[in-house]
């Protein structure tokens, strides 16, 4: 029996990400326990941990950080212990090292970069927020993950910042939008979609059947 928990901290599209994970999870030969919750002893127990995020980036790290001991579990399992972790959209970004979205606030610095603002150029030919199917490119296929995910699929995109990192390598995946926009973020044990898998049909419940087939 594996477990997953999906961190419950008021800044995720919950049912939505537990309905996918939950049909992805029924239809493997393995069993599953899904949970959403916001007890960290939960999370430290967890074989597999997914956090959403809707929102601003810094109202996001906020609520993550009012709920007691969950950074201090959140670290201990995904860096300390290496358990598969799967950040969506805000909870992607939360990952990085520091957000500019409003004023400046530290990130949860997993991964080296930064959370800036779309720039896409020329402006009048791309609305801000970036609201709709995007195509999605794999530009890594060293990562351990890359092997399980189809190239060149359309993803749900909805966000008006993204993660820019310092190391072009831990960009797993991309799309166009008037720049490079990082889709696919991920680095060891770590990978964090800027797009809502549980909003993309069957390429977003393909990429959550690799994450949950996905061995450290």
């Amino acid at each position: 029996m594996k477990s997953l928990v999906i961190v419950d901290y008021g800044s995720g599209n919950l049912h939505s990400v537990q309905q996918s994970v939950s049909r992805v999870a029924n239809e493997l030969k393995e069993e599953w326990t899904i949970k959403t919750s916001s007890d960290p002893k939960e999370v430290l127990k967890s074989d597999y941990i997914i956090l959403p995020g809707v929102g601003n980036f810094a109202d996001c790290r906020q609520s993550l950080a009012e709920i007691q001991d969950m950074e201090q579990v959140l670290e201990t399992r995904v860096q300390e212990q290496a358990v598969p972790f799967l950040g969506i959209c805000v909870g992607m970004q939360l990952m990085a090292t520091k957000g500019f979205e409003g004023n400046l606030v530290s990130g949860l610095n997993w991964i080296d970069g930064s959370v800036l603002p779309l720039s896409p150029k020329p402006k009048v030919e791309y609305k801000i927020p970036h609201m709709g199917w995007n195509k999605v490119s794999i530009c890594n296929f060293n990562h351990s993950l890359s092997s399980k995910l189809a190239n060149d699929l359309f993803y749900y995109f909805v966000h008006s910042y993204h993660f820019v990192p310092d190391n072009f390598n831990d960009c797993l995946a991309f799309t166009d939008y008037g720049e490079h926009v990082t889709a696919i973020i991920a680095r060891d044990n770590k990978i964090g979609t800027q797009f809502h898998p549980e909003k993309s049909q069957k390429a977003g419940l393909n990429l959550i059947s690799a994450f949950l087939n996905w061995h450290i």
